[in-house]
Order: C-alpha cells, then structure tokens, then sequence
C-alpha cells in the first residue's frame, strides 16, 4: 500500500480547555474558521498540538464513530489512535493517512510551528468508495456491533473515491496553513510604532476572513457563488473595485463571472488567453501578485482612466495544483496601495474559495443529472419512475396526517393512427403540445408526468375525487384547444382522462394506477374525450 496504517497509543487527554497549549494561537478565531471548512468539506476537523492535546475538537461523530466510542473498549482505541497519528504527522511533518480499527479512514496533516509549538489537523472518518462496504461491516463487527445494526450505520456514512483519500488533506493543509500563519501574524508584536493599533488592524483582518468562510459555506448556486466571493474578497480588502475570472481549460481562455466597477456588458464580452494580460499571465506563472504601481514594472499598463488608485492584486485560484480561476482587486478604499497582509489575508481566502466553486460546480453538475433521471427528454415532464416515487412519498404522507390524495391517467385519443398517417415527428408534436396543455392546467403542487407512449399520469396532493374531477375537466379542455401541428389533421387531439383516489379507492399504489386506469379506458369505450371518475358501483 502507498500508505500507512499502523496501531497507535494512548492520548493523555481527550480535550483541553480553550487556549490550553495552544501558544499564540487564538482558538476563538480558529474555531470558527474550522467550522467552516469541514462544512465546505462535509468532514468533520479537529485540531491537536504536537503533544497530542486536543484543542479544538470536531463537535461531530458519525453514526458508526458513535456507537464504537459507546463502548469503553472502542473509546480507548480512537484515542490511541488520534494520538498516534498526531505525533508521528508532526514529527515527521508529512500528512499520514490512517485506516482506524472500525475500518474507516483518516488523515492527519501537520501545521506550521508557531513558536515552540506545532499543530496537527485531524480529518475524517469516511470509507472508500466501491469494494470497502463488507471490509468496513468486518471491522465494525469487531468492535462488537451488531449485525442488524451495521446496514442502518452504515447509511449515514461519508464515502470518498481513493483519489479524494489523497487530494482532501492536501487541500485542508492549503487552507488552513494560511489562515493559522495569518493569525500568528495578527497575535504577533508589531514593528516598531505599530503598538496595538497595528495589532488590531491584523485582528480585524482575521475576524473578516473567518466571517468570509463562514458565509461562503451555504452558497451552491454557482452564479450566486461568484458573486459572493467577490463581494467577500473586496470586503476583506476594503477595496472598491474588482473581478472573478474562471478558466475554460478546454480553450485556455479567461471569462468574467462576477465584477464590480465593470460594465456587465463589457463583463461579458472579455475572454483572456492564458499568458495574454495580467490575468493571463498569472494563469501561466501560477503564483499571485501584488503590483504598488501600474505604471511600472512587469505588469506596466499606463493610463487606466477606469480605476481610482495605482495599486492592484490578482490571485490564482488552485484546486489541485491546477489554475481554475483567477481573482483581481483594486482601488482600496483608503486610497493606499495593497502590501504583503492584503495579499496573505487574500491568499488565506483563494484555498477556501477554490473548493467552494469545485463544490458549486459538481452540485450543479449533480442537480443536472438528477434532473436528466428523473425527466422525460422529450417533453420535459417527469418520467415514470419520478411519478412513482413521488407517489410512494404521498402515500406515507397520507397515512401520517389521515389525508387524501388524486391521481389521473391520460391518454391520447387516436394517437396510433395519428402517428401512422403523419408520423413520428409530428406525433412528436402533439405528445409536446399536450404536455404543454396539462403543465399549464395543473396546480403548482401538483406532479404531472409522461407515463409511457401516449399515457400521462397527473398526482394532486391534498384532493379528493370530486375536486379532481374539476381539475381534469380543465385540463381536458385545455388540450381541446390545442392546435395540431398538421394542417390536414382533422380536429384538435383529445385525451380521455381516468381518476382515482387514496385511500377511499385503493390501499396500494399498484391497486390506486389500476383503478385510475380501468377508469380511462372505461373513457375510451364511452366515447373517447372525456372524464370518468372510479367508482365501484360502475364494475370496471
């Protein structure tokens, strides 16, 4: 294995007091900023000194954590093994990567010393993606958990893919060793003259930067997302003015996504190829830049009437090891030119913003897929299996609160000779337009899907059949209306619609389609565009 997993021993204490140990470091500030990030992460942090003493701890155990540290047995063992882990990360300075006795993995990344004392960051428990479930129900069995106990546990369990088991330390350590210097650095004596006004000067930039953390946490809208670390990013500055760019690295070009002191037209027209411009350029050099004056130096660019003052900062945004952004501010509000703590304090903020767009960007990739699931290409409506789900929810709802519930099935009338005198396109068309008719009739509350074929089915929370009944009238009507896209075609389509309700008609969700069903078709027989209600009395 290309990582270690090894016994480890006891821990002398299983927390210390605020700010026991912990040297200059302020664990109120830090506390906050560790909250942050292993929400961004879903993972839960805790922080130890290089003695193992624990100083700020995770305040979080997942279910499996839990049920082993209930026992005095499993107790000893994770502290045995947190303690391990700390003390041979920070001798060795190097993250070490642990597998527990519950099976589960861990990592321990060490932090910069400050003074005479380092710091050591613990990460975890989650197990690995694909192939570890019967290894990890060993391992838990073996702390003398229960077999029916196991798959209950063992849903609440964070899994990573063994790519992830490497590269989320790396990113915690990216993160966090800035902030943790940045805090030293505002507890630290000043240069002569500073005093304590220069001390609070640093301090506020701290507890700026631990609010931005903690306001980027919640953003998963991506747009909403890059408007905030902007906005975050000018506030910790005190500047006025600045943008977000985000890297294509299909076309190695530059695109705002975010600016402020930028006309949004001219915002979005910019496209930068990496190494043209300062933006570019800092793509291809990777590293950040403080410029005190525009008008010399590398970054020379005379004469820029948009901007207040001559002093700017850009940082490259990494995930990785890998440029996927880029952030520029100017025109500190002061009027000075930015120094060395604004681009640390910037510098301390890009790790964190960096993986809140990776995040943003794979839950919108992930809302889309969801979407893809459970939609029917076509005519954008939900798909079958959406419908049944949302059915079985209703169901459960039903019998918590003794309420009622409708549902429909649809058909079109006449759609397979439609389809075989003017074919699958514009039988494409009339399966779209009726879509569009039965959206447009439905309730906000209500779901409404493509069945299969030519079928609709139509759930309506909270509607007992005689409300249904005027519902599906309404959408009947409303598809009578609806214009064929074949000039030639005789009539407007028509639907005969088949109701039934929960829990008067049916006690199963197989029986509840069934009687929806025979109901529509008992529509088609008595002459097609109509409504026919179940009931049991009509022996269909």
């Amino acid at each position: 294995r290309a990582y270690p997993f090894e016994a480890m021993h006891v821990m002398k204490k299983d927390i210390a007091p605020a700010g026991a140990g912990a040297g200059l470091l302020d664990l109120s500030l830090w506390r906050g900023f560790q909250n942050g990030l292993a929400s961004l992460l879903d993972i839960p942090l805790a922080l130890y000194d290089a003695s193992g003493v624990l100083l700020c701890s995770s305040g979080r155990d997942n279910p499996v954590c839990a049920a082993v540290k209930a026992g005095r047995e499993g107790r000893s063992l994770c502290r045995e093994e947190y303690a391990r882990a700390v003390t041979e990360a920070a001798r060795e300075k190097k993250i070490r990567v642990y597998r527990c006795h519950a099976g589960q993995y861990f990592f321990a990344v060490p932090m910069p010393a400050a003074g005479r004392r380092g710091y050591v960051i613990v990460g975890g428990r989650f197990f690995l993606r694909g192939g570890e479930t019967r290894a990890l129900y060993g391992a838990m069995a073996r702390c003398g958990l229960e077999a029916e106990e196991l798959a209950g546990l063992a849903e609440g369990l964070k899994s990573v893919s063994p790519r992830s088991l490497f590269t989320i330390p790396s990113m915690v350590q990216n993160m966090a060793a800035p902030f943790m210097e940045c805090l030293h650095a505002a507890s630290a004596p000043g240069p002569s003259g500073d005093g304590e006004r220069g001390r609070g000067e640093r301090l506020r930039g701290i507890h700026a930067l631990e609010e931005v953390h903690r306001a980027l946490a919640p953003v998963l809208d991506r747009e909403e997302l890059y408007e905030t670390i902007l906005a975050k990013s000018l506030d910790l500055l005190e500047a006025e003015s600045g943008s977000l760019m985000i890297l294509d690295p299909k076309r190695d070009v530059l695109s705002v996504k975010a600016a402020l002191g930028m006309d949004r037209a001219l915002m979005d027209s910019v496209a930068v190829k990496v190494g043209e411009g300062v933006a570019g350029a800092i793509v291809s050099r990777g590293e950040p830049v403080v410029v005190r004056d525009i008008e010399r130096g590398d970054f020379a660019r005379p004469g820029r009437p948009r901007y207040k003052t001559r002093s700017f900062v850009s940082i490259p945004l990494k995930l990785e090891g890998r440029v996927i952004g880029v952030i520029n501010i100017t025109d500190k509000v002061s009027g000075e030119g930015f120094g060395e703590e604004d681009l640390a304090l910037l510098q301390s903020f890009a790790g964190y913003a960096s993986i809140a767009i990776e995040r943003g960007a794979y839950y919108s990739m992930t809302e889309e897929l969801k979407m893809i699931s459970m939609t029917d290409p076509l005519t954008g409506l939900f798909n079958r299996r959406y419908f049944r789900e949302r059915l079985y929810e209703e169901v459960e709802r039903v019998k918590r609160h003794d309420e009622c519930f409708s549902t429909f099935i649809i058909d079109i009338d006449n759609f397979k000779s439609f389809n075989d005198r003017f074919g699958h396109q514009a039988g494409d068309e009339i399966l779209k337009g009726v879509s569009r008719a039965l959206r447009e009739a439905v309730r906000s509350m209500d779901v409404v899907a493509r069945y299969g074929g030519e079928e609709f089915a139509v759930l309506l929370p909270h509607t007992n059949k005689s409300d249904a009944f005027e519902i599906a009238e309404r959408i009947r009507k409303g598809v009578e209306l609806h214009e064929a896209p074949v000039g030639e075609f005789e009539g407007a389509p028509t639907i005969s619609l088949g109701v039934a309700e929960y829990p008067c008609d049916a006690t199963t969700i197989e029986e509840l389609i069934d009687k929806a069903d025979r109901a529509m078709y008992l529509a088609k027989r008595t002459g097609k565009n109509r409504v026919v209600v179940y009931d049991a009395d009509l022996n269909i």
